[in-house]
């Protein structure tokens, strides 16, 4: 029976096997690969715990034993009790001259104090002064706050119940005096520090006095605000004559002799307007005659008339041109004094350039005398701010002097007033309580002594799951190899009388698990012919080799391929009892050419299955295995038979199957979930892979289905379901 070309993809997805073929497009399968880990980890918790669970009642035993012995050991505890109320801000009637505390911290504070070394040896010492006949003991103070009050609840924990008491009270004496000095010495503190304050303050007053009678001596205060005014009225005047004459410079400079004496005309009255305020102004500032118009000035002025007079000849020509002819004698006259008047006009126009240019040049030296006066006046408006100032800031600095000095003055006084006055109410509630024993009770060692017998059991248990390397998992076992996993066969829950596989056999989960594996080893992915001769071994006994190698027998023989299945164990053989074959020669009978392999061979009920047991005992099997009938036999069966399947001894034990896998086209390493170890399987993979045998991948044995990676439960499940239903219908 021939197999057609192997696709990988159809050997690996259509039947689930390897690495989860199949699945690879549910979306939900993250989610379930996280489950999966987590019910595969309790599991293994669960299966520490039912071995070991025992140790669970033994360590919370003794944590309870040794509780009470401990407490039994301890001397007996006092313990005394009291109250205080503590309220109110320790503040002093001026902000200055207050010893306080901020409310937020002032609770936390006092419960501090409290607890200090300072009022604890100071207690200590009180109660050695009025106890002299209590011996000192070690005492523990605690001091706690109830909530949204201004009461502190105190206890003392002791070995001797009067010694506590007393302490206890001592403590709340010891605070309420030390309160006290910290309030009279910071009160203290705070009037030497206000004293040497005052003193520095009466000092700077006398120095800004003698400094500001030394300025009043040198300076006429009421002269210089007069001449400061004055000096700054002055300046604004000239700062405008100053902005009129650069003005007239730039229309001079800029504008030619016509445009200014139109200008002239649209200005006259401005300009008589601004002659007439001049005429009225202070001697120092410019004269009239500096600030004449255009039109007052000669050849200007003649350059006007005669451009009026010409104007005045063009309009009596045009008059007379209406009833005279061009060479009339009066137009000819007329063009005559024109023409004349065109020639005055051009003398007096260069002279009257002349003249624009002497009031350009005037004008400026106008303005640089002007800003000659306005930087002398600057200079003195300066001087005369500044001796203001000066006095301004020596009054300011005198002034804030003198009441920095009352305000500490009057600091003084609140801090004279208040001296004596105690503003803390600190007061003792209630007594320091007789001191009663506080011996934990058989309540709490329980409770102790259980709690400590538990943790310590469990972390004994989860040591133990750490220090146990077998594998229960595929995820552990794919974490620790990287084999191919051809099979997994479950725990058969449907487990009848027989061991074996038999046909319409009702353990479907079983049947489907071997035939699963019959395609896995049908459709390895390997180059040229697929294996034929198969051994079958484990790393240790008990881990299923037999009874796998028996099925994985029947299924081949189910598929209708000839099979033969050999006891390879020739010293604990068991493959003839599963059979129900009687024992008698076998492979060693062959190996020692005793018969041929022929004549020893049995037919099983199984059709297409041929068993070849194991024969007597033999003292050096392996010996016998590398020898040239092994290798004469082994030759034979591959041609007679589709398949030959050995189940060979543990590899790590015996010698045997590392004589016989190289021999063989390929190997298969059973691991049963819950047994097998990490350690002696990779052994037995190390040692396989030495004698260079071609070790196909593994077989997962006991794998309960709930715990299947690869969703075999489920399936299983609901076709074993179907099947009782079916056939409790009578389908």
């Amino acid at each position: 029976m021939e197999p057609n070309k192997y696709d990988t993809s159809r050997a690996y997805g259509a039947y689930g096997y390897g690495y989860g073929g199949g699945y690879g497009g549910d979306p939900n399968r993250p989610f379930s690969v996280l489950w999966s880990k987590a019910r595969i980890q309790i599991r293994r918790y669960y299966n520490v715990f039912c071995r070991f669970g025992w140790l669970l009642p033994l360590t919370i035993s003794l944590g309870v034993c040794l509780a009470a012995w401990a407490v039994s050991q301890l001397p007996p505890d006092y313990i005394s009790y009291s109250r205080m109320m503590v309220s109110g801000q320790l503040q002093l009637p001026k902000e200055e001259a207050i010893y306080s505390e901020q409310v937020d911290n002032y609770y936390g504070t006092q419960k501090q104090l409290m607890e200090s070394l300072e009022v604890q040896k100071g207690a200590m010492e009180r109660v050695q002064a009025l106890h002299p006949e209590l011996l000192p003991v070690q005492v523990t103070l605690t001091v706690d706050q109830e909530p949204h009050a201004s009461v502190f609840n105190l206890s003392a924990e002791a070995t001797n119940g009067p010694y506590a008491q007393a302490y206890l009270e001592a403590v709340m004496n010891q605070y309420i005096e030390m309160k006290n000095q910290m309030r009279l010495q910071k009160s203290d503190t705070t009037a030497l520090a206000i004293q040497g304050q005052m003193a520095e303050l009466g000092k700077e007053i006398d120095a800004d006095d003698e400094e500001t009678i030394d300025f009043l001596k040198k300076n006429n205060i009421g002269e210089l605000n007069a001449a400061g005014n004055a000096a700054a009225d002055y300046l604004n005047k000239l700062n405008r004559q100053m902005a009129d004459l650069k003005i007239e410079y730039n229309l001079l400079q800029q504008l030619d002799l016509d445009q200014n004496l139109d200008r002239e005309r649209v200005n006259a009255a401005a300009a008589q307007s601004a002659a007439q305020t001049a005429s009225t102004s202070s001697p120092d500032m410019v004269n009239e005659t500096d600030n004449q118009s255009l039109a007052s000035m000669g050849p200007i002025a003649d350059y006007q008339k005669a451009k009026q007079q010409l104007e005045l000849l063009k309009a009596q020509r045009a008059e007379k041109a209406e009833v005279l002819r061009p060479a009339h004698p009066d137009m000819i006259a007329l063009d005559q004094a024109i023409k004349k008047e065109n020639d005055v006009i051009e003398t007096l126009r260069s002279e009257s350039v002349d003249a624009l240019k002497t009031r350009r040049d005037s004008v400026k030296i106008q303005i640089d005398n002007l800003s000659t006066v306005i930087d002398e006046w600057q200079k003195k408006a300066l001087d005369l701010s500044v001796r203001i100032a000066e006095f301004d800031r020596l009054k300011t600095k005198s002034e804030r002097a003198k009441q920095e000095y009352q305000q500490e003055l009057s600091n003084m006084n609140g801090v004279t007033e208040t001296k004596n006055i105690d503003q803390d109410s600190m007061t003792v509630m209630d007594h320091a309580s007789d001191a009663i024993s506080i011996k934990p009770g058989w309540a709490k060692i329980i409770i102790v002594g259980f709690g400590g017998g538990l943790v310590i059991g469990i972390g004994i248990l989860m040591a133990i799951d750490q220090l146990d390397d077998r594998i229960g998992s595929f995820l552990e076992l794919q974490g620790h190899f990287t084999q191919t996993i051809l099979g997994q066969i479950p725990r058969d829950k449907f487990e009848g009388d027989a061991t074996l596989l038999r046909h319409n056999d009702d353990r479907l989960a079983l049947l489907e698990s071997f035939r699963s594996l019959r395609s896995s080893l049908i459709f390895l992915p390997v180059e040229g012919a697929r294996p034929k001769t198969l051994v079958v071994t484990s790393a240790l006994p008990n881990e299923g080799k037999t009874t796998i190698s028996a099925n994985l027998a029947i299924t081949m023989a189910f598929s209708g391929a000839r099979t033969l299945v050999v006891d390879a164990d020739m010293r604990r053989g068991k493959l003839s009892n599963l059979f129900g074959v009687i024992e008698g020669d076998g492979l060693s009978t062959v190996l020692m050419n005793v018969l041929p392999w022929q004549e020893v061979v049995h037919q099983t009920t199984i059709e297409n299955l041929s068993l070849l047991a194991c024969g007597p005992p033999l003292k050096h099997p392996a010996e016998h295995l590398l020898g040239k009938i092994a290798d004469q036999f082994l030759k034979d069966v591959y041609e007679q038979y589709d398949y030959v399947i050995f189940d060979s001894p543990p590899v790590t034990l015996l010698d045997d199957t590392l004589s016989l896998a190289p021999k063989v086209d390929g190997a298969m390493i059973v691991v049963r979930f819950g047994y097998s170890s990490v350690r002696t399987t990779r052994r037995t993979v190390e040692l396989l892979g030495q004698r260079q045998a071609n070790i196909l991948g593994m077989i997962c044995n006991d794998v309960t289905l709930s715990e299947s990676e690869y969703n075999y439960g489920y399936y299983y499940r609901q076709t074993v379901e179907s099947y009782h239903k079916e056939a409790r219908a009578g389908v």
